[in-house]
């Protein structure tokens, strides 16, 4: 895991914008850190978090060649192609020579070997920049779930600029990136708690696709052709038994986890009380050669705490196990830094930040997490309610009576059913109703509706239209997995776990999320993932009898932090809410209506049960995100 970035038709004379590219990224990556430019219009940069072949062979920007050959190759990297050794093995037989214990050093030979063909070999999470400057040509690639971001501007004026985070492209300086915000992404964030799509919050930056290849002229940095390599749904489907399919799914996950494991650094597991990290403490048990470490967070709250089933389930596989107990003083002693460590509004992710620097301090380098579970196998409530929900919307009968109630309940319950006999009885819009987070009308009282926003779900009109068009087909439950990985997962998950884990830094690996695993999981009928009773019994039969009844017969929790508690009066996050709420000029200059994010604190203080803490967390992140960037709306 590292920091990569770079300039492409720019000439940086004296390498002052990559200095700054080098600076903003530093945190990614404190082993080593490199800058080069194999030619003219060409500067990339690269900080290194050492995983595999700690040495300083694996200083990047790599090459394949020597540095003054004009037909080397020239690679910044982040993330990590699993199966390298496999690669290695394959071009050995073909006569290239590796010097390294890299990974990287695959990418370099695989690409000289296959061209752009190789990006189809390469298995794992990675967010990748190439230069082939005797071909006067570079890319931009992005690995298939989405797991590394990749964000890139276009210059005005020629030239293209692209980093693994925001901040790091708006460290380029405002000479070169307009700090305006995109009135569309604030209306997205408001939607659902985090920016949804391809563009980001400030006006121009994009991210590559997941999935992706993007080639780059070197001399002007222009797009000369974007392919999507790599989608789902998967259209064919598994004919096999329920048996037979579980048998290759159990080999497929094994064969995934084991190449996880691997890392010449140090490794752990974050394992909670849940069904997901641990069924994968299951399944590592059995294809680790070593004793596995696991790290538990434990707060003060005991309903939030899964101390003692983590415990338990650790000792079940004689793990070294440890527990760091996290107290509301500590979380919000640190706020200020977790806020620093945001790479794109978001209300999420924070649990992420504090278990990745508890890792860090506990003395590894390497997390796996059981992220992705929920999504394929059908954990989140979702899966339940938005059946439930689109049956409602089609009976006349049943939303006159949930209008009546909805009006009685007085609770952000309430408005989200009467919001639902409004939505069209789609599963998309059913899906993103359950999760968001202002209404429409509350969105409005807000600001104005953007143009080519949705006006009911408040994202973009081409998003919707892609998400309907690539689901079809789906059974109902496979595509609110589809929903959630592209969704939930892709733009709020995924871009939070990247973000806060580099603050620590720690590099987070999601085995769920291998794309053959996703492809094996999406290739059954949804109705395997059904309760039968027990939650997602495809991912429990698939870890065999190694988890404990008294895991997945527990109540459902998520690892979230008591935000109601810690806003309310008389508490030390409560002024910090108050003095974003009451920001009349911050507000004016983001173009939102001060009145209404006033109007909002002040209901959230006089317990208004319409009014959710996480919209307050909106306005606290917004704010200071806006702010500490210089962001500002047209």
């Amino acid at each position: 895991m590292c920091g990569i970035g770079g300039l492409i038709g720019v000439r940086d004379e004296g390498g002052v914008l990559s200095r700054r590219l080098l600076d903003a990224l530093r945190h990614r990556g404190p082993d080593d850190e490199g800058f080069v430019q194999p030619a003219p219009t060409v500067s990339i940069v690269h900080t290194r978090l050492s995983i595999f072949d700690l040495s300083p062979a694996g200083h990047q920007p790599m090459t394949d060649r020597s540095a003054n050959d004009p037909g080397a190759l020239w690679v910044t990297f982040n993330g990590e192609i699993y199966n390298f050794k496999q690669l290695e093995a394959e071009l050995a037989a073909k006569g290239h020579l590796f010097r390294t214990r890299c990974d990287t050093e695959a990418i370099l030979h695989s690409y000289r070997a296959y061209g752009e063909g190789a990006i189809e070999r390469w298995r794992g999470m990675f967010a990748i920049g190439l230069i082939d400057p005797a071909r006067g040509v570079g890319y931009l690639v992005r690995d298939r779930l989405g797991i590394k971001p990749l964000y890139f501007y276009r210059i005005v004026g020629g030239g293209l600029a692209f980093a693994s985070e925001m901040r790091a492209i708006l460290a380029l300086g405002p000479e070169i990136v307009a700090r305006e915000i995109d009135p569309a992404a604030v209306e997205s964030f408001l939607a659902q708690g985090a920016v949804q799509g391809y563009s980001s919050l400030v006006k121009g930056i994009e991210m590559v696709r997941p999935g992706e290849m993007i080639r780059l002229d070197l001399a002007s940095g222009t797009i000369m052709h974007r392919k999507r390599y790599w989608s789902l749904p998967i259209a064919h489907a598994e004919s096999a038994s329920r048996e037979i399919a579980v048998e290759r799914l159990r080999e497929v996950v094994s064969e995934t986890v084991k190449l996880h494991l691997a890392s010449d650094a140090p490794l752990g597991i974050f394992l909670s009380g849940g069904i997901d990290s641990s069924a994968l403490l299951a399944i590592a048990s059995g294809e680790s050669t070593s004793v596995l470490k696991t790290l538990t967070i434990g707060f003060d709250a005991p309903e939030f705490d899964e101390s003692e089933i983590s415990a338990a389930t650790a000792a079940r596989f004689a793990v070294e196990h440890q527990n760091i107990r996290l107290s509301a003083a500590e979380v919000l002693g640190h706020l200020e830094n977790a806020l620093a460590a945001i790479d794109q509004p978001t209300v999420d992710g924070f649990n992420t930040y504090f278990v990745s620097k508890a890792a860090r301090v506990a003395g590894l380098t390497v997390a796996l997490s059981g992220l992705g579970g929920d999504e394929l196998f059908g954990g989140y409530a979702t899966f339940k309610d938005v059946p439930r929900a689109i049956a409602l919307r089609n009976n006349p009968l049943l939303c006159g009576g949930a209008r009546i109630a909805s009006g009685l309940m007085r609770t952000r319950a309430g408005l989200k059913l009467a919001e639902t006999c409004r939505r069209a009885p789609d599963a998309l819009a059913m899906y993103l109703l359950r999760r968001e987070l202002f209404l429409p009308a509350e969105r409005r009282a807000l600001m104005p509706l953007p143009a080519a926003a949705d006006p009911a779900t408040g994202l973009g009109s081409d998003l919707l239209d892609e998400l309907r068009r690539e689901s079809q087909g789906l059974s109902v439950t496979n595509r609110i997995s589809y929903f959630e990985i592209n969704l939930y997962l892709r733009h709020m998950l995924l871009r939070d776990s990247d973000a806060f884990s580099m603050a620590a830094p720690i590099e987070y690996r999601v085995p769920f999320l291998d794309h053959r695993l996703v492809e094996a999981v999406f290739s059954m009928p949804g109705e395997w993932k059904a309760p039968d009773p027990r939650p997602k019994p495809l991912l429990l039969d698939v870890a065999g009898d190694r988890v404990s009844p008294a895991v997945w017969q527990r109540a459902k929790r998520g690892f979230t932090f008591p935000w109601a508690r810690w806003l309310a009066s008389g508490s030390a996050l409560h002024s910090v809410a108050r003095d974003a709420a009451n920001d009349a000029s911050r507000w004016r200059e983001l173009g939102l209506n001060p009145a209404a994010v006033a109007g909002t604190w002040n209901r959230f203080i006089r317990d208004d049960r319409r009014v959710s803490a996480l919209q307050v967390l909106a306005f606290v992140v917004l704010r200071d995100f806006s702010a500490r960037h210089n962001l500002c709306a047209a």
